[in-house]
């Protein structure tokens, strides 16, 4: 009988720790819908940083003459929002800056295992909804993990 009452504690010891290691997983992680979103940021961010990174190599091959174009080529308006669907805001400033724009859906503050380790990694951080980063056409963009 005791033995079956020291089974019985375990058991529920057993369930008890790994209902907290779930509980300590979603914590950190967040829900899979958290970290489904902060994927899809993840690819907006890549897919910026790929945009801004045609435009410093093509003004790298006009270094005489760096004037940022009105809008982007056609081949970098096919890179959208893997949710809308609709492109990313560019905007000229001046001839050598310019913005690029998304709307995020989650702060990238919250995601609690985001690598810092790069330098300038704090570059893309944002906020959740619409934000934009003004970027040098003449500095690389940074990279992003």
């Amino acid at each position: 009988m005791a033995n079956l009452s020291n089974n019985r504690v375990f058991g529920i010891l057993s369930t008890i720790a790994v209902i907290i290691g779930i509980g300590t997983g979603f914590w950190l992680l967040g829900s899979p819908q958290q970290q489904r979103q902060i994927r899809l940021d993840q690819q907006r961010i890549q897919d910026l940083r790929q945009i801004a990174q045609f435009l410093h190599r093509q003004a790298e091959q006009d270094n005489e003459s760096v004037d940022l174009p009105d809008s982007l080529p056609s081949r970098m308006r096919r890179l959208t929002d893997p949710i809308s669907g609709k492109p990313y805001r560019y905007q000229k400033i001046d001839q050598t800056h310019y913005k690029l724009c998304a709307n995020f859906a989650t702060d990238s503050d919250q995601n609690k295992l985001q690598n810092k380790s790069r330098p300038r990694q704090d570059f893309w951080e944002h906020p959740a909804g619409k934000h934009c980063f003004e970027i040098n056409v003449l500095e690389e963009p940074p990279f992003y993990d």
